[in-house]
């Protein structure tokens, strides 16, 4: 019995509890780590430190006390003190980052692939509205293309070059799910956004990844409990305005085309007015946003709630272009068991928009501002207004409605100018639109793993919408060209639903020096549209509703005789499915390699049977130079070094549906052969059919490197890349024998896209000084190797009567601009020359040419931070160079203002030198589609200059306040071109790339906020 006691002391003693407690920090910094976790080695007895680095736990006498935390190295140690503190070290390995890729993550030094990260501080305290925006300038082979920077406006993304003649947006993947629209996640709740640029990586994706694939993850609760909230204001205004001819040099340049007469323009001019239609159109005005997060979690499972609130007001006077959000975002998860997980991760969007008429040579705010003569007053009252006025004002049936802003002040009409882009006030008040909306998307997922090694996921993701729009257009008068004299109302109504569920199995083994992975899974995916649309128009006899009051302006009120349509139903199935897999092999962490394929079937309503099965490989290979024995005395500068190699294929059909491939016979009508009151109706072919129509291939090589230099302070990543589309779904063919109305599409056409991307990266501390600079660069050579023999070319976009602008020809880039080759003044004349290309002695249609190209030949983008204690400073540009714009602001059929080099080196009797022609010269209309409508598109932006403040935390303990940050920035402030226009950034995109008709530019802003953290 003694001896057994005696036995049992020593376990005594071994379970005796005691309490330790201690403080976490920096090593480097001595400052305190916040959500450190402090696990007891062997049990589930743990805890988390508080914001202050505190903790404070119980456990058994001499345990084994392990410290983790993201980004640095685990501590373990024994513990028989009551206190013990301890300093953390960062773990360079650990933040060589963990990458998301698709349908799992890699290290990034294991990483075989291109993909660029852009992290969650690339977006935190700018003003941007949308995560697209955030690539702009930070990821090289990444183009952010904006056709308008309206409030509320989505970018367009072009990774790596344009690869297809249809549409070139790349996939976005949203914590696993699917998408094509990203607009309703506040930047303020993104993690990262990782690109994946090279075909390896993006082809576990398959056809979907032919434009290049954008993963984004939201972020995700960590830590103690921890509130947040993120206030920013910003004051908009134009950034350029363009310089027009002012009232005299007008008069002076339009008598001298003998368009007007000094009679004729005293008959309304008053000898002074000389109005700024930019200072009547645009205002400075507010955005502000709000964004309140909580957010908390352990070793069990986490939470991040987070909602937003934005609200822009646009440049144009008064509230006509607003754009207001309102989003909130769920993400959870919970180990059920050490072996299952569910989680899920949800955003919500409310959102709603109005808008002015942009971007159209008929129809643009901006373009009013441009051509709009400057002898006409921005608004008139009864006593002074101009006899063209009281004309209309007088007899309101002949013409219409003059509008006003209700205080008996009456928008101006011009006497001298027809054109529909006319008084900017009338454009903006002549008609009401709206759209309003919410999203409800995200996925849920459960994680199981039944061994070591394996993890199985199975999850949905799903999207719920609905987007409504409601408008009308007044009984107005601007001018013979822009006038009605009724109402008409429209309203439609879209509803989009989709789900996917993805089960995947990710398997990891390793022996030796040996690692692998092997991921296996099936998609599914489906989506439903439902939409209806209706409008109610008036006549000049009946205003259409019944009453002349904007409570009047719905379907309800529409009177019995005006012309009222109706349109819509549910739109077919869209259905894919998938099988895809991918294995990930390493020798030492030197040698690595990854193979992946994907099978894809599409929906019977996008290929014909036989073709929708597309199959997308891939593979790369990667060699780390610096894990090599011969390579180690090099360590003290070379941190490391890996070459990488890599090849696959991606697809894409987003230029199909709706059995366009199909055959398709159309009623003719009716029609009678004879006297008696029967008809026969006739049937013909309205398309030729294509059985063997099939997915367009984005085949594409790349070469790299990614290397690290002394300590890892200087970061290189180099790569050259040769994309080749093939296969490109063309329409438009002429069949060889007349057998229906329309040709079905065809594969007809490739494309290649070849250049170079460097990143650099230099980081560093010189005592509390904080540095670092990053800066990229692209280079990109598109051009169109292939086109069906039937085919000369592809026509773009038009302008006005003009033709086509805009082509898509073999041995050219894509799109590049189409016109005639100016070639000067004749000196005699003052009438513009042309080159006579295929030397008939006249110019006609023949002598069209390649004129310019809206593509840039290379891209970049240069950051710059600092931080000092408690200061902190970033510069942030962008810019592109060799693009070039094709303005589309002139016409010689109407007298529209023009840009004062017209009239400043214009041909004339005494200048016979000029560079313009002279006022009312012959061929204007050829001139307005030559190369002298071209410009140097080229320019660098500032995009963001910021200082910031963060408050010591001795200050805030008082008041319970983790961290408390103000701040104030300067953004899209300064621009360095030579383009004349409202904005070089803002023009079309598409088939319009680089072509201008009055897009809504940037706007620049000075900013202040505040981030504050209980």
């Amino acid at each position: 019995m003694v001896f057994i006691m005696l036995m049992c002391i020593p376990h005594a003693f071994a379970q005796q509890k005691f309490k330790v407690s201690g403080r976490i920090v920096d090593q480097k910094t001595q400052d305190p780590l916040i959500g450190v976790s402090i696990m007891e080695k062997g049990t589930s007895n743990g805890i988390m430190s508080d914001m202050n680095g505190h903790y404070s736990l119980t456990v058994n006498k001499g345990a084994t006390l392990i410290f983790t935390y993201v980004g640095y190295q685990t501590v373990q140690k024994v513990v028989n003190t009551p206190t013990f503190n301890i300093a953390l070290s960062e773990d360079t390995k650990a933040l060589d980052e963990v990458v998301v890729v698709g349908y799992g993550v890699q290290k990034k030094s294991s990483l075989t692939g291109a993909v660029s990260q852009v992290k969650s501080e690339d977006m935190v305290a700018r003003t941007i509205t949308r995560p697209e925006q955030a690539l702009e300038g930070k990821t090289a082979g990444v183009s952010v293309l904006s056709s308008s920077a309206k409030p509320g406006a989505s970018p367009s993304i072009r990774i790596r070059g344009i690869s297809s003649n249809g549409s070139c947006e790349p996939l976005y993947v949203i914590d696993g799910r699917m998408a094509t629209d990203i607009g309703g996640i506040d930047p303020n709740d993104i993690e990262s956004m990782e690109v994946l640029k090279d075909a390896s990586s993006a082809a576990i994706y398959g056809s979907r990844a032919g434009n290049g694939v954008v993963l984004i993850t939201t972020k995700k609760g960590k830590g103690i409990g921890k509130v947040s909230y993120d206030f920013q204001l910003a004051f908009q205004s134009l950034n350029k305005i363009p310089k027009v001819m002012n009232s005299e040099q007008y008069i002076d340049y339009y008598i001298d085309a003998g368009k007007l007469t000094e009679t004729g323009v005293y008959k309304y001019w008053d000898g002074k007015t000389n109005t700024d239609w930019a200072k009547v159109a645009f205002e400075t005005s507010i955005m502000q946003r709000h964004n309140l997060t909580f957010q908390g979690g352990n070793d069990k499972g986490a939470f991040y709630l987070s909602l937003s609130y934005l609200n822009n007001n646009g440049m144009v006077v008064g509230n006509s272009d607003i754009y207001k959000r309102y989003t909130g975002m769920i993400n959870a998860n919970y180990h059920i068991k050490p072996w299952l997980e569910i989680g899920t991760n949800n955003q919500i969007e409310y959102y709603r928009n109005r808008s002015v008429a942009e971007g159209s040579e008929y129809n643009s705010l901006m373009l009013g501002v441009l051509q709009l003569d400057p002898l006409t007053k921005s608004t008139y009252t009864v006593d002074n207004m101009p006899d063209n006025m009281k004309e209309i004002l007088n007899n309101p049936s002949t013409y219409g409605t003059l509008l006003s802003d209700n205080h008996g002040n009456y928008y101006g009409v011009s006497p001298y100018q027809v054109s529909g882009n006319v008084n900017p006030l009338i454009m903006r008040d002549e008609a009401y639109n709206e759209n309003r909306g919410f999203n409800i998307n995200g996925s849920t997922y459960l994680n199981f793993k039944p061994i070591k090694g394996l993890l199985f996921t199975s999850r949905l993701g799903y999207l719920l919408s609905s987007s409504s729009t409601y408008g009308y257009t007044n009984d107005y008068y601007a001018s013979s060209q822009a006038h009605q004299k009724f109402m008409s109302v429209n309203a439609a109504d879209y509803s989009p639903t989709y789900f996917q569920w993805e089960n995947f199995a990710n398997y990891t083994y390793a022996f030796g020096k040996h690692n692998m992975n092997l991921m296996l899974g099936t998609h599914y995916s489906e989506s439903r549209t439902f939409g209806v649309s209706g409008s109610i128009t008036g006549s000049d006899v009946d205003l259409g509703v019944k009453k002349d009051d904007p409570l009047f302006y719905y379907f309800a009120y529409g009177t019995s005789s005006a012309t009222k349509a109706i349109s819509g139903g549910e739109a077919i199935y869209t259905r894919k499915y998938s099988y895809f897999g991918r294995f990930n092999y390493d020798y030492a962490n030197k040698y690595l390699a990854q193979f992946s394929l994907r099978a894809d079937a599409a929906d019977n309503s996008i290929l014909p049977i036989d073709k929708r099965w597309g199959y997308f490989p891939a593979f790369s290979l990667g060699w780390v130079l610096s894990e090599e024995n011969f390579m180690k005395d090099t360590s003290n500068w070379l941190s490391n070094f890996k070459f990488r190699l890599s090849w696959g294929q991606n697809g894409s059909t987003a230029s199909l549906g709706s059995y366009l491939y199909a055959n398709v016979i159309a009623s003719t009508g009716g029609y009678p052969f004879s006297n008696d009151l029967t008809y026969n109706y006739g049937y013909l072919p309205s398309s030729t059919g294509n059985n063997q129509l099939k997915w367009e291939t984005s085949e594409q090589t790349d070469l790299g490197f990614d290397a690290r230099f002394f300590n890892n302070r200087l970061s290189v990543t180099f790569d050259y890349f040769n994309k080749k589309t093939k296969d490109l779904i063309v329409t438009g063919i002429t069949p060889s024998t007349i057998v229906g109305n329309t040709a079905s599409p065809v594969n007809a056409g490739n494309i290649t896209n070849k250049g170079i991307e460097l990143e650099l990266g230099w980081q560093n501390k010189i005592r509390d000084f904080h540095y670092g600079i990053r800066a990229n660069i692209t280079t990109l050579k598109n051009k169109v190797t292939y086109l069906q023999e039937s085919l000369d070319a592809i026509d773009g976009t038009t302008f006005h009567t003009y033709g086509a602008i805009t082509r898509f020809e073999k041995g050219k880039p894509a799109w590049y601009f189409y016109g005639y080759k100016f070639t000067g003044i004749d000196p005699k004349t003052g009438d513009p020359t042309f080159a006579d290309l295929d030397k008939s002695g006249s110019i006609t249609d023949k002598d069209k040419t390649d004129i310019g190209k809206g593509m840039p030949d290379f891209t970049y983008g240069i950051t710059l931070t600092a931080a000092w204690k408690g200061l902190d400073f970033i510069i942030f540009g962008a810019g592109s160079q060799g693009n070039d714009i094709y303005s589309c602001f002139d016409r010689q059929d109407y007298l529209v203002n023009k840009l004062t080099d017209y009239t400043q080196d214009r041909w004339t009797s005494s200048h016979t030198n000029g560079t313009r022609p002279r006022a009312g010269a012959n061929d204007m209309a050829k001139y307005y589609t030559s190369s002298a409508s071209v410009y140097d598109g080229s320019y660098f932006k500032i995009k963001q200059i910021q200082l910031g403040y963060s408050l010591p935390a001795k200050w805030l303990k008082k008041c319970a306040i983790n961290s408390l940050r103000i701040y104030g920035s300067l953004e899209d402030f300064f621009t360095f071109t030579k383009y004349k226009g409202f904005d070089p950034e803002v023009t079309g995109v598409g088939s319009a790339l680089g072509v201008d008709k009055g897009s809504y530019p940037t706007s620049k802003k000075v900013v202040c906020g505040i981030s504050l953290t209980f």
